[in-house]
């Protein structure tokens, strides 16, 4: 029996079964056999690393050349399992290309069903490292597809060559959910930009202790250009819309009479959606309040959405709605779901009321101009009641050091009224 097992091995090995393939995959392993299905114009092959330099030395990598055939034109391969996106929630790989910088390559995934996502060359004539974010999308892919250059033929020329290598998953950063701030460390700021749009998370210009969102509507952006606030996948939890709580507010920077549309929609089916407009009233930053009981014309109703049980997990924000792009950059910050009954982390005037620092480390210093401050409550974005104070006169020292890093709400009593700011922590 001894002398048949080792004969099956012998035989086994002799006849080159290779291990099953998963990621990551570097293209290094002998015993493994890289079976790429070419489709449309592309040739894939695994050969010597031709560019070991950079960021990139290993000794064998892949390769792709495009010659004729289709715009899509590529590569795939299959793997022993589908891919599972709940924790590691990026793609990334190592690109080398002579075309020019902006080249796409689009990466899809195949399965029951199948999902891509397009990421643009930052350099040529060098190794670099590009992710594409798949947060949120369900386990049901096992293919890998590569379609370098997308939307043009290749001519099989040295720009239409392509090489890659060290395929992983790797984590990406937590998902995107209200309030949306862009403080955390943790969280995954891409945001995902359509019809001419190009967003970046930028210092806030007008406050150096904050961080923007930056949006650039590009000269013949769309009419609709836009962006969504994270990836495809939405938010982590739905926005919790009502016809009694319909109120989303953010912070935007723009000039005065802008019109800027919010939409709402559910990331599994784009037809569920609701949108509301509203203009800017003065140039600079500015808090505003959507509220989608009342709905663009020729958009869908809250009401008739709710009453076919649709939910809503994404956002995407419009600046000069309706009016083609021409280079012109906006800003936006503070995403949450409720009214703007707050106001913004540069030292903004609200009946009289003025915060510094803001954010804060350790303390928040609420001044009011005309009248005493009588009562400072702090709560979270949960509504819970963290600290009280009791100044009595007009300026309100609040210890913030025994706070967490985060955004709260302070209602502030004076002797003429109430009113409701916004503070931050760092």
């Amino acid at each position: 029996m001894r002398s048949i097992a080792l004969l099956a091995l012998f035989f086994t090995g002799s006849l080159g079964f290779s291990q099953s393939l998963s990621l990551p995959i570097d293209f290094e392993k002998s015993e493994i056999t890289y079976n790429f299905v070419d489709f449309d114009g592309g040739t894939a092959t695994v050969l010597a690393n031709p560019q070991s330099n950079g960021i990139n030395t290993s000794e064998k990598v892949a390769q792709i050349v495009r010659n004729g055939g289709e715009i899509w034109g590529g590569s795939k391969i299959a793997l022993e399992a589908n891919l599972d996106f709940t924790t590691l929630n990026n793609i990334s790989m190592k690109v080398f290309t002579t075309a020019p910088i902006g080249t796409t390559i689009k990466f899809k995934l195949e399965g029951t069903g199948d999902t891509e996502r397009d990421v643009e060359t930052t350099v040529s004539n060098e190794w670099e490292t590009l992710t594409w974010d798949f947060t949120g999308e369900p386990s049901n892919f096992n293919m890998l597809v590569f379609m370098f250059d997308f939307g043009n033929v290749g001519d099989g020329s040295e720009s239409s060559t392509f090489l890659f290598d060290d395929i992983a998953q790797i984590y990406g950063g937590d998902q995107i959910d209200l309030t949306v701030d862009f403080e955390s460390s943790t969280v995954n700021y891409t945001m995902s930009d359509f019809g001419g749009n190009e967003s970046s998370m930028v210092t806030d210009p007008y406050n150096p202790d904050n961080l923007a969102m930056k949006v650039i509507k590009t000269p013949g952006a769309a009419t609709w250009a836009g962006t969504t606030i994270g990836t495809p996948a939405g938010f982590a939890t739905n926005i919790p819309l009502t016809l009694s709580d319909s109120k989303m507010s953010a912070r935007v920077w723009a000039p005065a009479g802008t019109p800027i549309r919010l939409k709402v929609e559910d990331s599994n089916d784009p037809t569920h959606t609701c949108e509301t407009e509203t203009n800017t009233t003065v140039s600079g930053w500015q808090a505003l309040e959507f509220d989608f009981i009342n709905q663009a014309p020729g958009t869908q109703s809250l009401s008739i959405g709710l009453g076919f049980g649709w939910t809503y997990n994404m956002a995407s924000i419009f600046f000069n709605f309706g009016t083609e792009g021409n280079g012109e950059t906006y800003y936006f910050d503070d995403v949450l779901f409720g009214g703007a009954t707050t106001i913004g982390i540069n030292n903004y005037e609200i009946n009289e009321l003025s915060v510094f620092p803001n954010p804060a480390n350790s303390q928040w210093t609420i001044h009011s101009e005309n009248a005493d401050i009588t009562l400072v409550e702090v709560f979270d974005l949960q509504g819970k009641l963290v600290l009280t104070h009791n100044p009595d006169n007009r300026i309100a020292e609040i210890n913030a050091s025994d706070l967490v890093k985060g955004i709260y709400l302070s209602k502030v009593s004076t002797n003429s009224g109430t009113s409701t700011i916004r503070l931050a922590k760092k």
